[in-house]
């Protein structure tokens, strides 16, 4: 037997009509009207005792599936399987890969989020098939989605089948989407390019600054722009390399890069030159771990936060605010610079 939702739709109240729904929900699992397993009234019969339409109810029925507070069964009707009402949001969180950079971003969210939802996290690896497999299956399962797109535009057609208001891009794409969706993320391009104009005096002890990096597309772009811009402007020698095993590393050279395999071989060259970091050779490191503060007596790091990005992203979601957030990049100086 269905049990009874009294919903009150008096005049003059701004709220919309589905959101009504959903409150009344919550609020008779509340006071225990509601319990688990439960049944509630079909679409059909709500629409007929309130005078509402079918995508009214729809929306709102919806909107508690997607948060775990009721669940359908075909030919039985709609159901409460969720009592923990405050606990209302559903995050679909879809990262690129699982690195120790992105664990931080992960534990960071997921503790400023704790009691207040819940998340399930995914990968897609830069594979667009696995991409768009991922996105597909997420379709109105879920209250948010947090994205790390492709680093290219076959992500745009994917994303397009969430619903637009529940998106949040994360990390990277904001060159890609614009202003098409809430953010945040790092400005790859601008933030290299402020670090090494900070630095512009340290750097002017070099010869050279050539960087380090394995990618000429996405956001590797951005960055390639930003350097190069910045040798342009503070005249240096520039060059870009993709192969550290075929590259002699030169006294008076400073280095940027990009990825940490590339800065295991830069260390074990200039070692096995009796090269001595910070003074006859520069490097500079992107994404900050622990292990940079020790390693070849402490390398020099160019950073975003990823413990801030996860903490304005869960923030943003339990606001209900729409934002877009350039995420905090800094540069922690140590003896390799």
């Amino acid at each position: 037997m269905d049990k009874a939702i009294e919903i009150q739709f008096g005049t003059g109240s701004h709220v919309p009509k589905y959101r009504r729904i959903i409150d009344s929900i919550h609020q008779l699992v509340r006071d225990g009207v509601l319990v688990k397993g439960d049944r509630i009234p079909s679409i059909n019969n709500l629409c007929k005792k309130h005078s509402l339409s079918q995508d009214t109810v729809l929306m709102a029925y919806n909107e508690l599936k997607s948060r775990g507070i009721i669940t359908s069964s075909v030919g039985r009707g709609y159901f409460i399987s969720n009592v923990s009402v405050e606990s209302n949001h559903k995050v679909f969180l879809l990262f690129d890969k699982f690195t120790i950079y992105k664990e931080t971003l992960y534990e960071s969210f997921k503790e400023t989020f704790k009691g207040k939802g819940n998340e399930q996290i995914f990968f897609h690896y830069n594979n667009p098939k696995v991409f768009q497999s991922l996105i597909e299956s997420a379709v109105g399962e879920y209250s948010e989605y947090v994205v790390m797109p492709l680093a290219d535009k076959t992500a745009l057609s994917a994303i397009d089948l969430l619903p637009k208001n529940k998106v949040f891009v994360l990390d990277m794409g904001k060159g890609l989407f614009k202003a098409k969706y809430p953010h945040v993320c790092q400005d790859f391009e601008r933030d290299i390019y402020r670090i090494l104009k900070d630095q512009q005096l340290q750097i002017g002890k070099y010869q050279r600054l050539v960087l380090v990096i394995r990618h000429l597309k996405g956001h590797y772009k951005d960055i390639i722009v930003g350097v190069r811009d910045f040798c342009k402007q503070h005249p240096i020698d520039f060059m870009i390399i993709n192969d550290t095993a075929s590259t002699e590393v030169k006294q008076g050279d400073v280095y940027i890069v990009v990825d940490d395999r590339d800065l295991v071989s830069l260390v074990k060259q200039a070692h096995a030159k009796g090269l001595q970091l910070g003074t006859g050779v520069g490097i500079i490191s992107y994404n900050e771990t622990a292990l940079k503060e020790i390693i070849a007596g402490g390398i020099t790091t160019v950073s975003t936060d990823f413990a801030q990005m996860g903490r304005s992203m869960s923030g943003m979601i339990l606001s209900g605010k729409k934002e877009k957030i350039d995420n905090p990049f800094m540069m922690t100086k140590r003896n390799s610079f």
